[in-house]
């Protein structure tokens, strides 16, 4: 049992045996030294070991050890915490500790002491005395609970997704410094014999993984401590230490309603820890990341070694920390740590990231595209870190699977099914199709992005289902050669269901393309700004409350924008393209020819890292007549991310049309 604070009740009695009374003890408080003299007699006392400390969060700390009183007569006399302030290592404080000590003429010994219990680089409610305080659980891809339990946190998962972040336990607010290398540790048990891992993430940078990859542990009915390191390549003050719960191995993909997977965590803590000088810490090799494609075997790699500062092999020393899948739902990254001791005890670690990849008829097809093995290669993922979306995933177990939306959040994007790594090569022609319907008629967004160039779109469709299966073609001709992400948005439309039968991506010729645009164009330039085909190249897009309906009118090369409700803010409802190249000192021009039924505002704008950085924005009044507005710009260094947008957020409730967008230098 976890100890808790208490009130410690104060009992005195006097107790008469035989009419005998003892003598009420004499009393001496020190005066901040180490020595205290007797009032009553020549005993002096030396107190060792009771120095003010200070310590971290959550490192163990016992109020006895190494505290001594010696008495000059009577010699080590017992020590006693007579009171304690109520001290708890798990509890950021400052604590006042009372120890008291008796010699043989019962005088009573006392001596004050500051324990100062810091933060640190550790969490808070580690050992979850004060329940599930501090502590979000959160469900991306998956579905599960969290309860505390007798101090102890307990999980049910019931679907534990496609990958190990699909379900976590995190605290964020942890900070680490440049050069410094910390410890996660706790202990974990799984009747069902689930596997678990954890790391770190830098809120600061899109939530980016600082330990490569999840190094899975196999969980048993009796606790295993856990052990993750990492060495800050920075100063950090935004960290996300976090424990991932989803699908790591084999085991975890057998989670269902019928069958949940159980897991017990506690006494998680972060601590910093020292190693050995560089020259003398213990060199590792064969430790390089690695990419291994299904079918293959890791194993047959060449093992991991090391050697001492003095060159003496102590590879039968290493210790081995994670275990990689024999399959996987997705394309992941699982990790190996590496740790070794020298005979003097240097210590060194390496991680070692194994990058899993699902063989493919092509590099540039979609895995699974018609779902008969059910989510295999696709990811889902329900944001609650930005949003509140609620999602339940389903294979129907008929080529067919289900996205169940029980709160589409406000945003397409905090609800998606989606496959990265899909490899693409700029200037070549490709057709995506997609099948599905949904319970209700409602939109959904498919989106091809470049995730090396902050999720820059290469292609996207606003798609309008119904409650019949249809198929939508969507062509593009890729501007980059990337590692692709396809995805389904299918978040900010509500309660419903929608049902897909395919997703597949193909490779097609100029030839076979019917609705593309093949001009050439320079890289800062807008595609497609005349409109010729349609909202070809451009990004349809309205959000947090915004309802624009987006016709095509291709006899008269022309964009009609139905607005049916407007946002709160003007990029609520928007045409957009991004990942344009624009260069330092260059005066570019946009321009935009545009009219409106009513009399309305909207916004152009350019801007670099989707937002991030404006490098040019005006606001521009429209009406019945055709105009023709333009805003230039010169950026003050490169960008390689611009967007181009058309803002209609804040627009009155009319018809816009715009006939051309470009931007020329």
């Amino acid at each position: 049992m976890k100890r808790r604070k208490a009130l410690l009740p104060l009992l005195l009695a006097l107790f008469v045996i035989g009419g005998c009374q003892k003598p009420a003890p004499s009393t001496s408080e020190s005066n901040g030294g180490d020595i205290t003299t007797s009032k009553t007699d020549e005993h002096k006392v030396t107190w060792v070991g009771a120095d003010d400390e200070v310590i971290n969060l959550g490192d163990y700390f016992d109020l006895l050890e190494g505290v001594k009183a010696i008495d000059s007569i009577d010699g080590e006399l017992e020590v006693v915490v007579a009171e304690d302030d109520y001290f708890d290592y798990h509890y950021v404080g400052q604590y006042t500790i009372r120890y008291e000590a008796t010699n043989s003429k019962n005088t009573v010994y006392t001596k004050y002491r500051m324990i100062q219990v810091n933060k640190g680089p550790n969490v808070l409610n580690g050992s979850f005395t004060i329940g599930k305080n501090y502590w979000r659980f959160d469900r991306p891809g998956g579905a599960g609970d969290f309860n505390v339990v007798n101090e102890e946190a307990v999980f049910s998962i019931t679907d534990s997704g496609a990958e190990a972040w699909a379900i976590q336990l995190y605290q964020t607010g942890i900070q680490f410094s440049r050069g410094k290398t910390y410890e996660m540790t706790f202990k974990a048990k799984s009747n069902a014999g689930r596997s678990i891992s954890a790391g770190f993430e830098n809120v600061s940078a899109g939530y980016a993984m600082l330990i490569p990859g999840y190094p899975a542990m196999i969980l048993n009915s009796e606790y295993q401590e856990y052990s993750a390191l990492y060495t800050a390549s920075d100063d950090f003050g935004a960290i996300k230490a976090v424990l991932y719960l989803g699908r790591g191995l084999d085991v975890d993909g057998l989670a269902s309603r019928t069958n949940p997977q159980d897991i017990t965590v506690d006494d998680i803590k972060i601590r910093e820890i020292s190693l050995a000088e560089e020259s003398k810490r213990p060199v590792f090799s064969n430790a390089n990341p690695v990419t291994v494609t299904t079918g293959e075997e890791f194993e047959v790699l060449p093992a991991v070694t090391a050697v001492d500062y003095k060159g003496n092999d102590i590879s039968d020393k290493i210790e081995r920390i994670g275990v990689v899948p024999q399959s996987i739902g997705a394309e992941t990254r699982m990790l190996i740590s590496y740790r070794v001791s020298d005979a003097e005890g240097n210590f060194n670690f390496v991680n070692r990231t194994v990058t899993y990849r699902i063989a493919r008829d092509n590099p540039y097809n979609l895995i699974n595209s018609d779902f008969d093995n059910g989510f295999q290669g696709w990811t889902r993922d329900v944001n609650q870190t930005n949003g509140t979306g609620q999602a339940e995933f389903v294979d129907n177990e008929d080529g067919t699977v289900t996205a169940t939306i029980i709160n589409g959040s406000n945003d397409n994007w905090h609800i998606q099914l989606f496959q990265s790594n899909v490899s693409l090569e700029a200037n070549k022609i490709y057709r995506t199709t997609l099948i599905a319907k949904a319970s209700v008629e409602r939109k959904l967004t498919l989106e091809i992005s470049n995730p090396a160039m902050s999720f820059a779109r290469i292609a996207t469709e606003l798609i309008d289902l119904t409650t019949e299966y249809q198929t939508f073609i969507v062509e593009f001709k890729s501007t980059v050669t990337t590692l692709a992400k396809f995805s389904l948005l299918l978040g900010n439309q509500g309660a419903n269901k929608v049902d897909i039968d395919r997703f597949a991506n193909e490779m097609i010729t100029a030839d076979e393309a019917q609705t593309i645009d093949l001009r050439p164009y320079e890289d800062f330039e807008v595609i497609n700004g005349d409109f010729k085909y349609g909202y070809y190249g451009w990004t349809k897009e309205a959000t947090q409350g915004a309802d624009i309906v987006f016709h095509e009118d291709r006899d008269n090369e022309a964009i009609n924008l139905e607005i049916v409700s407007a946002g709160s803010a003007n990029w609520h409802g928007q045409i957009n393209q991004d990942g344009k190249v624009f260069k330092e000192g260059v005066t570019y021009t946009m321009t935009v020819v545009a009219s409106s039924v009513d009399a309305t505002t909207i916004t152009m704008e350019v801007t670099n890292n989707n937002g991030e950085t404006v490098l040019g924005r005006q606001d521009i009044t429209l009406s019945a007549v055709e105009e023709t507005f333009t805003l230039s710009f010169t950026p003050s260094q490169d960008f390689e991310r611009g967007k181009v947008s058309l803002l209609l957020g804040e627009s009155a409730l009319t018809t816009i049309t715009v006939k051309g967008v470009t931007i020329t230098k």
